[in-house]
């Protein structure tokens, strides 16, 4: 009987592996544009082009208030200086968080999984790309915050975040150029954590930039496939309004290219499958949690 892979350390992306994101952000900004269109009196259309300039200005499709960035808007105070937008496109923005609260879930068997490694003293760590306020919000809103020991993020343009949320040790700001998939981060990771790539599970829903990055890191790697399963109508609603630029696209197509044949050491269909796969035991932790802010 093969012995299973002694896993010290996890380290997982956030969006569509411990969440559905897609599912979630995708619909609620539809929602919102739908109630703004109405009374801003203009096209959904139009409205959602001036959406997606704001996003690639800010190369972000999750600015906070960017409805009230957009030229409609600023053409509608223009026209009427005696109301306050953000209050007129209050509706709005209400349709938005209500549509995102009914649609944010964790994935079957994250919960679960999270408490079990929690209490076996495994250091969880989340490792995204996303803006860090809008990942603690997740975390937080879905109540699984405690059982990771720390979020690795680029900074982006703003820092939007609470100081004490840095100082605590548990968010560790990246360069803001420094994105995935870049297997430095991952081996930085593990010497912050005094552990051996060999003793690391990565998980991640994308081939070309979590199960690229982790192989090249020497890092075991489970793919979320059941993370990329959502109705597909979202993704090119989600392409509509995106940050991403002709660059961007281009890096993407080039990255698919980069890893065509790489395979990870296992598909989950579920995100607590890595329990039946892996076992699970405490490691001599040597976090150094300073120096990375």
């Amino acid at each position: 009987m093969q012995t299973k892979t002694l896993i010290s350390v996890v380290i997982t992306d956030l969006d569509n592996t411990v969440y559905d994101w897609v599912s979630a952000f995708v619909p609620a900004l539809y929602q919102m544009v739908r109630e703004a269109a109405t009374i801003l009196q203009v096209s959904e259309d139009a409205l959602l082009d001036d959406l997606h300039e704001v996003h690639q200005r800010h190369g972000d499709s999750e600015h906070p208030y960017a409805l009230l960035e957009t030229r409609t808007v600023l053409d509608f105070c223009q026209r009427h200086p005696d109301l306050n937008p953000k209050v007129a496109l209050d509706p709005a923005f209400h349709a938005f968080n209500r549509v995102r609260k009914v649609n944010l879930r964790l994935y079957d068997g994250v919960l679960l999984t999270l408490e079990h490694l929690h209490k076996l003293g495994i250091p969880i760590i989340a490792y995204t790309d996303a803006r860090v306020i809008n990942s603690l919000f997740r975390l937080k809103r879905l109540s699984v915050r405690q059982f990771f020991a720390a979020l690795y993020a680029p900074q982006h343009s703003e820092l939007s975040l609470n100081l004490s949320e840095t100082e605590d040790g548990f968010v560790h700001l990246l360069d803001r150029d420094d994105r995935k998939p870049n297997p430095q981060t991952l081996i930085d990771i593990c010497s912050d954590y005094g552990v051996s790539p060999k003793s690391v599970l990565y998980i991640g829903d994308s081939i070309a930039r979590d199960v690229y990055m982790a192989k090249s890191a020497r890092i075991n790697v489970a793919w979320a496939k059941y993370g990329t399963v959502y109705d597909n109508k979202l993704w090119p609603q989600l392409v509509r309004v995106t940050h991403w630029t002709e660059l961007d696209l281009a890096r993407e197509r080039k990255l698919k290219e980069l890893a065509k044949d790489v395979k990870p050491d296992v598909i989950l269909d579920r995100f607590d499958n890595i329990l039946d796969v892996y076992t699970f035991g405490q490691h001599t932790v040597r976090a150094s949690l300073g120096g990375r802010l």
